[in-house]
């Protein structure tokens, strides 16, 4: 039986969050529209703590634990780099024109996606930027990684297949109307999933051709996820609704909605699972996370 449980709810943040990454089992950050960076213990909301006040809207954060250090991507374009060991602001790198939707980690560097349809590539040693490659004439939400390729999900519909020591677009595919919001490498096999404008959720092969489309949202899908230790991969969608699939046969999900676990009154914009592969976090426009235990106690066929 797939058994869902609400564990706790968090509240703090003034507006809508748009930006969520783990520091560890336990404590996640979020930013959002109200320019806030919250360090929250999920725990237990009074061990919570703001961090940091921006002058502008966050979109996306990276936390690199290497140096104990947290990277703060912006409306304007800038990344703020905060050293958590001193407790302040050690850089602030203005690499993009426009907004920075996520960060990701690669081989010594730091990968930037932007609403100006660049890639930057930020050392993540020195803080140096060494490269921006143009890879789409409308805005890069999110970037995956799998070995050294990326999958870049691009507002002009277009998953973008890239191999990231080269620099260069392997292949390119019209994946959703309007916007492809997010492309992830299945963890288990040479597929590809994306989420759209659309609200459909499309699995393709790695050489992007494609292999089944699915209606699963009633608007926009923001967020895929996949659980580490369950045969399990979450989504989320401007449609209020976390939905929870089989990742190994995705079929018919189950859904987590205000209705039946008081979930979430607006989009839910992000989400991410913990080591366990059994506790979820979500958040998004209602200023609210949540923490959801998710239990395939007996490899429930959906």
């Amino acid at each position: 039986m797939l058994e869902i449980t609400k564990k706790i709810e968090l509240t703090g943040h003034k507006a809508a969050i748009y930006a969520m990454i783990p520091l560890r089992d336990g404590y996640v950050f979020s930013g959002g529209v109200d320019k806030h960076v919250i360090l929250w213990d999920i725990n237990n909301q009074d061990k919570s703590k703001l961090l940091i006040r921006s002058n502008e809207t966050i979109y996306s954060l990276f936390y690199y634990e290497v140096l104990n250090q947290l990277m703060i991507g912006t409306s304007g374009g800038k990344i703020h780099v905060v050293d958590l060991n001193l407790q302040k602001e050690i850089k602030l790198i203005h690499l993009h024109n426009s907004a920075i939707f996520d960060l990701k980690h690669y081989n010594g560097y730091l990968l930037s996606a932007s609403s100006d349809g660049f890639l930057g590539f930020t050392n993540l040693d020195t803080l140096v930027i060494e490269r921006l490659v143009k890879f789409s004439d409308e805005k890069l939400r999110s970037v995956d990684i799998k070995g050294n390729l990326a999958l870049l999900a691009c507002g002009d519909s277009n998953i973008k297949l890239i191999d990231l020591d080269k620099k260069l677009l392997i292949n390119s595919i019209i994946a959703h109307e309007k916007s492809c919001n997010v492309a992830k490498f299945h963890p288990n096999s040479d597929l590809v999933l994306s989420g759209g404008w659309d609200a459909h959720l499309n699995i393709w092969t790695l050489n992007l051709e494609p292999v089944k489309s699915i209606p699963a949202h009633n608007y926009a899908i923001y967020a895929i996820e996949f659980s580490k230790t369950q045969n399990l991969m979450a989504t989320a969608s401007r449609d209020k609704t976390i939905k929870i699939w089989d990742s190994n046969n995705i079929g018919a999900p189950k859904t987590i909605a205000y209705e039946n676990f008081t979930g979430h009154q607006f989009s839910v914009n992000k989400i991410y699972w913990e080591s366990d592969g059994k506790t979820l976090v979500s958040s998004g426009d209602d200023r609210k996370l949540m923490v959801w235990l998710i239990n395939n106690s007996s490899n429930y066929n959906f």
